[in-house]
């Protein structure tokens, strides 16, 4: 494959990347960093969600790619890893991350097993007894 057309290819999936983003509400600031890990800022991606993203658009995936990421990541951010498997369209890239972080994403969006014993649930408890007491007395 030419350089330029490889080059051309990064581009295109940094783009689709920045877009998602952008449009989905999640940063709407998001931008493809000029030089990509050459400054100060790492990464394919800028964007203000804390995460690290290197951006491949090729045929096999190297597992040296995720090791850029979480170097580049110089420990502050999450590093991610956004792969694009050729002839497949945009939206079947897969993202690679650390179990740690995904654990963290899906606690962020469901409450595990027994949550009912939240703050919430106690001060309502608390409530119902001195409801209770009032009623006694």
């Amino acid at each position: 494959m030419k350089a330029k057309t490889a080059i051309q290819k990064g581009k295109k999936l940094e783009n689709w990347i920045v877009e998602r983003l952008r449009l989905s509400g999640l940063d709407t600031r998001a931008y493809r960093q000029k030089g990509s890990g050459s400054g100060l800022n790492k990464g394919d991606i800028w964007n203000n969600l804390n995460l690290c993203i290197e951006a491949k658009n090729q045929k096999n995936i190297q597992k040296k790619w995720f090791k850029q990421a979480e170097k580049e990541s110089l420990g502050t951010q999450e590093p991610i890893l956004v792969w694009h498997p050729s002839q497949e369209p945009l939206e079947n890239s897969k993202v690679f991350l650390n179990w740690d972080y995904f654990e963290k994403l899906l606690k962020q969006t469901k409450e595990p097993e027994g949550s009912y014993l939240t703050k919430k649930w106690y001060e309502e408890q608390i409530k119902k007894l001195e409801k209770r007491k009032k009623i006694d007395q």
